[in-house]
């Protein structure tokens, strides 16, 4: 299924569950170099994203493309729990979050994700309308899965793409560093981690 096509089954991904066709693990190659990250020890700008980050995220990838899509998904929605943490829409935050995933996946993905950020965010308000936490729920969902099927380092890179996304507007608040420790602690890693990446 095309990135495209993904999109466009938003709706039966928030009625079933926005993992329910992950069914498989992520397999790691015996001969992936393991990254010298010393969780909390790092800011978010010193943390490099990797060709193995890039891979396992990258939907145009014909291997496992589903699975591709299900992590870019996930990765999306924690970015609209903390692009809109503090009630509002940052034109900064928005815009890192769309040339982070042109340099990292290419001006296709760029569109897409965008698109489906916007999604994201008008999509909350209506579930939590209907019922209060539901899409704290799917947060934790998808927390869930990545904690269960990705790396240490991949997921370490993941939050500090988020960490970069509360610094991009220079106004931080305490609702956008509770909700990174959040995904933090949804993702599996430790809110200590959530904290030095948000170190100067």
């Amino acid at each position: 299924m095309a990135f495209g096509n993904f999109i466009n089954s938003l709706k039966g991904i928030f009625t079933e569950g926005p993992l329910k066709d992950l069914t498989e693990e992520m397999s790691q190659s015996q001969n992936e170099k393991q990254s010298q990250l010393q969780p909390g020890k790092l800011s978010a700008e010193q943390v490099v994203i990797t060709d193995a980050f890039r891979k396992t995220f990258n939907v145009n990838s014909p291997v496992r493309e589903n699975m591709h899509n299900s992590f870019m998904f996930s990765m999306l929605v924690m970015a609209s729990h903390i692009v809109i943490a503090d009630g509002k829409v940052e034109p900064e935050e928005y815009q890192f979050l769309g040339q982070f995933l042109r340099d990292n996946f290419g001006e296709e993905t760029e569109t897409e994700g965008m698109e489906v950020m916007r999604k994201l965010i008008a999509k909350r308000e209506e579930l939590e309308a209907r019922k209060p936490m539901a899409f704290i729920q799917i947060i934790g969902d998808c927390g869930s899965q990545i904690s269960r099927t990705l790396s240490e380092d991949l997921r370490y890179q993941m939050l500090s793409m988020l960490a970069r996304i509360v610094k991009s507007d220079k106004n931080i608040t305490d609702t956008e560093i509770e909700a990174l420790r959040d995904v933090a602690v949804y993702i599996g890693m430790k809110t200590d981690d959530a904290d030095a990446l948000m170190k100067e």
